[in-house]
């Protein structure tokens, strides 16, 4: 059992491995904020450059649907359009990155000693593909073995309980998780208030399942269940509460287990006023961002 209170150090010296919680602030640190990959804003303006932005970027999709609507058109299939637009920006994008950006991206952090599991919540694939590119590891084809398995495969419950996994050898590897979709796969994608609705939804069903192996003293292979038995690193995500189905993970990790791993945040701020900040403790203290990646890099490289 982990004890309650120990610090990240003390984690990884005690042989602790981490599920990482990445968003599109890791992108924005190496890749800078002119990038679509680092900033939601961005994306968005791009998509639609005569829509003015809240802030609130999952209705301001809706916003872009209802102003990109052609006359008759169904909104289902506006959104299709809309949804196909971002995938084509992201992947001109993930290929420009994947060129020209090939050691901007610290791929120390992938560190199978450390790291079991990374849930991105982005829909690119660069970390798996630059390890792709190194050509030491072995990056699988996606697969499921989760009690959705059967299900339909173009299904959301297939799709995002679905991982790749990068080989290291010596049966070292980390699963790579991507709940909110990817770019290779249209239908995966989630954006907008009608997909988010769905994937609450399927938070509900990935818990049931999650429940029933759990009385039959069984593991259901899920990004749920690697949120609920790790100790937990979050990396570039603020965590807004709009994440409703990893707060939904989180919580119910707070409801069911007595005794829980710790979860990590990298942030500047140390304070507890904002309400996502009383859940997580800070990665580092009286650090920059800058500092915390240059510590953390040393605590995973030190073995």
């Amino acid at each position: 059992m982990i004890v309650p209170g120990k610090n990240i150090q003390s984690l990884i010296e005690s042989g602790e491995k981490f599920t990482i919680i990445l968003g599109s602030g890791f992108h924005q640190h190496f890749l800078g904020e002119d990038s679509i990959l680092s900033s939601w804003k961005l994306l968005l303006q791009t998509l639609s450059p005569e829509t003015k932005l809240t802030g609130e970027y999952h209705l301001d999709f809706e916003r872009i649907i209802k102003a990109k609507k052609i006359t008759f058109e169904d909104s289902s299939k506006t959104e299709e359009r809309l949804i196909k637009c971002v995938k084509e920006l992201l992947q001109k994008e993930q290929e420009r990155v994947l060129d020209n950006c090939f050691g901007c991206y610290p791929t120390w952090l992938f560190n199978p000693k450390f790291v079991s599991d990374v849930i991105s919540l982005n829909f690119d694939e660069i970390p798996e593909l630059l390890h792709k590119k190194l050509k030491v590891v072995k990056v699988s084809k996606f697969k499921n073995d989760s009690s959705f398995k059967k299900e339909s495969k173009t299904s959301y419950p297939y799709l995002s309980t679905r991982y790749k996994a990068i080989d290291y050898g010596n049966n070292e590897s980390i699963r790579f998780w991507h709940p909110h979709g990817i770019i290779s796969s249209k239908k995966s994608i989630v954006l907008g208030l009608h997909r988010y609705a769905h994937m609450v939804e399927n938070g509900l069903r990935i818990r049931n399942h999650h429940m029933k192996a759990k009385r039959n003293n069984t593991h259901d292979n899920t990004w749920y269940d690697k949120l609920l038995f790790n100790p937990v690193i979050i990396l570039g995500a603020g965590m807004s509460p709009s994440e409703w189905d990893l707060w939904f993970a989180l919580t119910s990790r707070e409801r069911t287990n007595a005794s829980h791993p710790q979860i990590f945040q990298m942030r500047e701020c140390e304070c507890k006023n904002h309400a996502q900040h009383q859940w997580f403790e800070p990665l580092f203290k009286g650090m920059t961002f800058d500092e915390q990646w240059k510590e953390l890099e040393r605590l995973f490289k030190q073995q």
